[in-house]
């Protein structure tokens, strides 16, 4: 079953360039080239053309992982917990039905999207970055039309921890910058060219006066319309101290400049699961086969260090099935994944489960039958916030307010209307479902009065989703650390298969992306081609472990 002249554990020869860097960018050493495609992901002949393989879960990892080992002739099986493929990548609509654990070790319904048709919102995936290839490559080629995702206009808004009010993105960015300028200018005191040109650059960089003095600037908007009697007067500058004592960079407001968030992004038409719906209609083209409603309850390696395979056992509709196969790739988050019976795995696999925790994070969706934050576009005296897509900041428990990307000028829309993590989070998801939509409504009063009006934002088609609390899933995105060492020690460990090459781990949870599609797309392809033998088995020496936090929160 190994490629001839190769034991498992060993690189296989020759290791082709973009396998490589493939490696580099699993193992956390690349760099940037970790969101950047690496090359083809074809190993040549399948070494064990026809052999079967099992994929546990139908997220994107799982998704991709069956579509190119069908196209290698593998035999492919899928089994999938829940009655949906796409795993995270969920798009609500109207009847979608969600559910949650209930504290019980139960599971309860907590909302029925009731959006009006032809409404949606992503509760997982939201945008895809420009530097994330292979989500891109696989959406032109499984035809997904895609649409830009505005990440940041001038128009949204941040309201800081210690702020009283809502202030526009373009005054809080441009009256900081100026006052920062105007203080450094006031340090410059040489009178040599390099010196004059430094001034020249801090006076169109903060919008200074020909003093060095920073007076406010049109960066920062008006105070009223442009109209022909008169010109507009500059909104005032916010004052340097009231910025600062607001804290307003502790509310992400610079999470859109780090480069995950760099323009362009891009979203599908119609809802991020259409990814997963081509995905699935690919490996099924290819002959994967699934099977929905698979609750897998345990997983054993035979004892055969030779020749191991895997058997599967896995519960549907009230009875229980065994499945065995040359290869098993687990897609099951590690959370859920640790809690099954696991028979002849290593010791460090098992502690390395034991040592990753998974992100608590939430997501609210509001229907708006007004999209009010664009404006009345008939009117040239209405309330006309001008806002179209982006994210408004808030130091509110909801963290930010999403504005939709796609279908502007019509009449109705939906809106995120909370994405948080960590602390924040544990509180909105141990909240009864009411209850979350009051807590978020209350954070989005903060940013928008017209949420106060319950016809135009209706209750009862609001929802929301705690991710931690979501059978089969429990969690956003596994917590890496770079700071512990043991999370070192872990994500080597989970890196190489075990048993051999029987049984594998796949997932954003083990990428240097976690919580993006194309960390699950990358890990993906590092297992499928160490199943072809192009890969090695074996974990590289060194590691380095991705920060989470920062890829997912854009923190420091």
């Amino acid at each position: 079953m190994t490629p001839k002249g190769t034991q498992p554990g060993s690189p296989a020869a020759p290791v082709g360039e973009s396998a490589k860097v493939l490696r580099q960018a699993m193992s956390g050493l690349s760099g940037p080239q970790a969101t950047g495609w690496t090359g083809t992901v074809d190993g040549g002949a399948a070494p064990a053309k026809g052999a079967k393989v099992l994929i546990l879960g139908a997220g994107v990892a799982g998704l991709t992982a069956a579509y190119e080992l069908s196209r290698c002739g593998y035999q492919v099986t899928v089994l999938e917990a829940q009655n949906r493929v796409g795993g995270r990548n969920r798009t609500a609509r109207n009847g979608d039905e969600l559910y949650e654990l209930d504290g019980k070790g139960g599971v309860t319904r907590t909302h029925t999207c009731a959006f009006d048709d032809g409404l949606y919102l992503n509760l997982g995936p939201g945008r895809i970055p420009y530097h994330h290839r292979r989500v891109l490559r696989y959406c032109r080629d499984f035809g997904v039309e895609l649409e830009p995702y505005v990440m940041e206009t001038t128009a949204n808004r941040v309201r800081p921890p210690e702020a009283k009010v809502a202030w526009p993105n373009r005054r809080v960015a441009n009256d900081t910058r100026g006052h920062l300028a105007a203080l450094l200018a006031e340090t410059l005191v040489g009178l040599d060219a390099f010196t004059g040109e430094v001034r020249d650059l801090l006076r169109v960089f903060g919008a200074l006066d020909a003093n060095g003095k920073y007076k406010g600037s049109t960066r920062s908007g008006y105070l009223d319309r442009p109209e022909i009697e008169e010109w507009p007067v500059p909104a005032p500058p916010l004052s340097f101290e009231d910025l600062v004592n607001s804290h307003f960079w502790k509310a992400r407001f610079y999470q859109p400049v780090d480069y995950l968030w760099q323009a362009t992004m891009f979203q599908p038409v119609g809802g991020m699961d259409h990814i997963v719906k081509a995905l699935a209609r690919e490996a099924k083209r290819a002959g994967a086969r699934f099977v929905l409603g698979a609750e897998v309850r345990s997983v054993e390696i035979a004892d055969i260090a030779a020749d191991a395979t895997v058997t599967v056992t896995y519960r549907k509709d009230d009875e229980e099935f065994s499945a065995r196969a040359r290869h098993c790739v687990s897609n099951i988050p590690f959370p859920v994944l640790r809690d099954l019976s696991l028979e002849n795995f290593s010791d460090e696999f098992e502690d390395a489960l034991d040592n990753v925790e998974f992100e608590e994070t939430c997501k609210v969706g509001w229907q708006a039958n007004r999209r009010f934050w664009e404006g009345d576009v008939d009117s040239p005296c209405g309330d006309d916030d001008g806002i179209y897509g982006g994210i408004s900041w808030t130091g509110h428990n909801i963290t930010q307010l999403w504005y939709p990307s796609n279908d502007y000028f019509s009449d109705k829309g939906t809106l995120t209307g909370a994405y948080n993590f960590q602390k924040a989070a544990e509180h909105l998801g141990g909240l009864p479902p009411q209850k979350r939509l009051d807590l978020a409504r209350k954070g989005a009063i903060e940013l928008h009065p017209e949420f106060a009006d319950k016809e135009l934002v209706p209750d009862d088609k609001g929802v929301s989703i705690a991710w931690h609390k979501v059978p089969y899933q429990l969690g956003g995105w596994a917590a890496w650390d770079p700071g512990k060492e043991e999370h070192k020690k872990a994500y080597k460990q989970l890196l190489k298969p075990e048993g051999g090459d029987a049984f594998f781990v796949t997932g954003d949870q083990i990428s240097p992306l976690p919580g993006w599609q194309e960390g699950a797309m990358m890990s993906a392809h590092y297992v499928m081609q160490q199943i072809l033998g192009v890969m090695p088995l074996a974990a590289p020496e060194e590691v380095a472990v991705p920060d989470s936090v920062a890829l997912t929160q854009g923190l420091y």
